[in-house]
């Protein structure tokens, strides 16, 4: 399984980067949600981790850029530590797959991955 990672923080991307690893995906990282674009029109995916507060375009605003992309049916999971917005905002008013709070823990990691039918 591959994964993408989008997060601003070089910190966050190699912790979730070996939470992953550890559980058996194959994982890319990119910095910003522009470089996000670039990676997925380059590749496949059989899921994105999405940070939500990021500058310059944010995990809400690359997600829909994403969805523009002819053929785009990837899980994207909102990754963040916003307090203010809950899961259900997350998933029903923004459109992503799930949502992880931040900083990652494993066993709601794979309680995603499994309500998307990946783990």
């Amino acid at each position: 399984m591959k994964a993408l990672i989008v997060d601003d923080s070089k910190i966050n991307l190699m912790v979730a980067q070996k939470i992953l690893e550890k559980i058996g995906f194959n994982v890319d990282t990119v910095l910003s949600g522009e470089d996000c674009l670039e990676k997925v029109k380059n590749n496949n995916y059989d899921i994105i981790f999405m940070d939500i507060m990021m500058p310059n375009m944010d995990g809400i605003e690359t997600y829909k850029h994403l969805k523009e992309i002819n053929n785009f049916n990837t899980p994207v999971v909102a990754l963040t530590a916003d307090i203010n917005n809950t899961r259900n905002d997350y998933i029903n008013k923004y459109n992503f797959n799930e949502y992880l709070a931040k900083p990652l823990k494993i066993d709601e990691l794979q309680k995603a991955l499994s309500n998307l039918g990946l783990k």
